[in-house]
């Protein structure tokens, strides 16, 4: 039989005893190969629990999970990177203010954003929690600055009277 560690008189947490339970299996005979490979299934499951920064945050240790931050970083970058000698400046605000952007149906950020881009038409997009979206189709010329200002309606009423009739 198999005894746990125990801490102060309590029984250690489970993912340690299966740990320890793995261990046991490996050292008793398992082939090098099939033991290997239980102390990796071992290790990645004791890992489960841990905490663990938004950065580090990840589905699976093989395949990183990209946040919506990731992505939004990424469009951005790239429609910089487009952007030229002749760049033009968009400053995107809205209120109220942390609007999610989009540019050509591409997340790129919230606001307040200023951002550079290539000379062109664009379909600036924004919204916020609990807010409808707005649209504004901007024609930027080479080495134009402009500033699109969108002032979002709420979803919800931001008020409520209430009456009632005696009879």
């Amino acid at each position: 039989m198999i005894s746990f560690p125990t801490t102060f008189g309590l029984v250690a947490p489970r993912w340690r005893r299966a740990l320890v339970q793995l261990a046991t299996v490996v050292c008793l005979g398992a082939g090098s190969a099939a033991g290997q490979a239980v102390v990796e299934y071992g290790g990645a499951v004791a890992t489960v629990g841990a905490s663990e920064t938004g950065a580090e945050k990840s589905a699976s240790a093989h395949m990183p999970m990209h946040t919506a931050e990731d992505i939004m970083r990424a469009n951005r970058r790239a429609l910089e990177g487009r952007a030229g000698k002749d760049a033009a400046k968009l400053m995107l605000r809205s209120a109220p203010i942390g609007a999610r952007v989009w540019i050509d149906g591409k997340a790129i950020g919230t606001t307040p954003l200023q951002i550079v881009v290539a000379p062109g038409v664009y379909k600036v997009e924004m919204e916020a929690t609990r807010t409808e979206s707005s649209r504004q189709q901007v024609d930027l010329l080479p080495k134009e600055a402009r500033e699109v200002f969108l002032t979002l309606a709420s979803r919800y009423p931001t008020h409520v009277e209430l009456s009632w009739h005696r009879h």
